[in-house]
C-alpha cells in the first residue's frame, strides 16, 4: 500500500516535503480556471522525490466552458509536463459519458496519458447510473465512511463502481499534517 495527498490551492502553503507520501496529485484547472500554486506544488513535489500525478476538475458546458477550453487550459497549465492525469467527476451540474470521452481523447491525443477517473459512488451511480468506468481507465474513488481523518485499514477498501474496484482511495478529506493548519484529501494505492 503506498499513501498520497492530492492538493490544489486551498492546500496553499502545504511543504509537500515535509509529509510521509509517496505521492502527489496536484490540480492543474479547475474548468478553464487555472490553480494559481500549480507551478509552486510541483516544484516542491519534485524537489521531494514525490511521484507526481495531476488532475482536471471536469466542468459541463452548461457552466460556461466548452470541453475543449477546459482541455486547452488544463494543457497551458501542464506546459511540457506530461504526467499522468485524472479527470475529476463530480460537478453538481453532471456530466454525459460523451463529455468525459470527449475529454480523454483531447488530453490523449495531447500527449498527456489519462490515468482514469475521480469520482464518488454516489456521483457515479446518480449521473452515470452506474456505467462501466474502465473504459476511461483506473478508478480513484472519494468514499470517506466517518472521515476521521485515518486511514480505515485495508478491509475497508470500497467495493466496485462501474464494474470496476477502485486502485486508488480517497479516503479522507479531514487528513491532518503538522505545521499546516488546514485538512487536506488522503488517498492509498494499491
Amino acid at each position: 500500500m503506498r499513501f498520497g495527498v492530492d492538493v490544489s490551492e486551498h492546500q496553499d502553503g502545504l511543504a509537500l516535503s515535509s509529509l510521509d507520501i509517496s505521492f502527489v496529485v496536484l490540480r492543474t484547472t479547475d474548468g478553464t480556471y487555472r490553480d494559481r500554486v500549480f507551478s509552486s506544488h510541483l516544484a516542491d513535489a519534485l524537489s521531494a522525490g514525490l511521484e507526481v500525478e495531476t488532475y482536471h476538475y471536469l466542468r459541463n458546458s452548461s457552466e460556461g466552458t466548452s470541453i475543449s477550453e477546459q482541455v486547452e487550459a488544463s494543457l497551458a497549465v501542464l506546459g511540457s509536463l506530461r504526467a499522468p492525469l485524472w479527470l475529476d467527476c463530480e460537478t453538481p451540474a453532471g456530466l454525459s459519458l460523451d463529455d468525459v470521452s470527449l475529454a480523454h481523447s483531447l488530453f490523449t491525443s495531447a500527449g498527456v496519458p489519462v490515468a482514469g477517473i475521480y469520482t464518488s459512488r454516489r456521483w457515479w451511480r446518480w449521473r452515470m447510473l452506474g456505467a462501466d468506468t474502465r473504459r476511461f481507465g483506473a478508478l480513484w474513488l472519494a468514499e470517506y465512511g466517518a472521515d476521521t481523518g485515518s486511514y480505515p485499514g485495508d478491509a475497508a477498501w470500497p467495493s466496485a463502481v462501474g464494474k470496476q474496484s477502485p486502485t486508488m482511495w480517497q479516503y479522507t478529506s479531514r487528513g491532518r499534517v503538522p505545521g499546516y493548519d488546514g485538512d487536506v484529501d488522503f488517498n492509498a494505492r494499491r
